[in-house]
């Protein structure tokens, strides 16, 4: 199915619209040369208003890059909500690439009294049961470790 450009672009593209098109399909093909040349031959013809047009829609295709539409339109997703536990497993994420900014952003809350003792102790007990994990982790990781002797 060949590329149509539609509506009030290709009423502003005139005697161009045809020569877009071909440029937009020889790009979905990665026929770069036909498309450099359909470019000089736009660019070669005299000035006119549809020519600075069609030059101004190319570039900016050849900008964005051209992608294949599909054939039936598709609404658009709704946006998915995210929840608490979304966003703090994103900043556990965050997390293990840089601790600092963590750091940071406990202490800008402590300063502008967004965070209070009693958060702070149920976000250690937390890390805490957290090391208590990743001890016993180890341990059973030892424990069940190939002995050096038999490789």
């Amino acid at each position: 199915m060949p590329f149509k450009i539609p509506g009030p672009k290709a009423a502003a593209l005139g005697q161009y619209k045809s020569r877009c098109e071909e440029w937009v399909e020889a790009m979905l093909a990665g026929d770069k040369a036909k498309a450099a040349e359909i470019m000089k031959a736009i660019e070669a013809d005299p000035e006119s208003k549809e020519r600075s047009e069609a030059l101004t829609y190319l570039r900016r295709k050849m900008k964005t890059g051209v992608k294949p539409r599909s054939s039936t339109p598709r609404a658009p997703a709704e946006p998915v909500k995210k929840t608490p536990i979304d966003t703090m497993r994103a900043a556990v994420n965050l997390l293990t690439i840089s601790r600092r900014p963590f750091a940071e952003a406990l202490m800008e809350a402590i300063q502008k009294e967004k965070l209070n003792e009693a958060m702070l102790l149920e976000t250690k007990s937390a890390v805490e049961q957290a090391l208590v994990a990743l001890r016993r982790q180890n341990e059973f990781r030892d424990l069940y470790k190939i002995p050096d002797t038999i490789r």
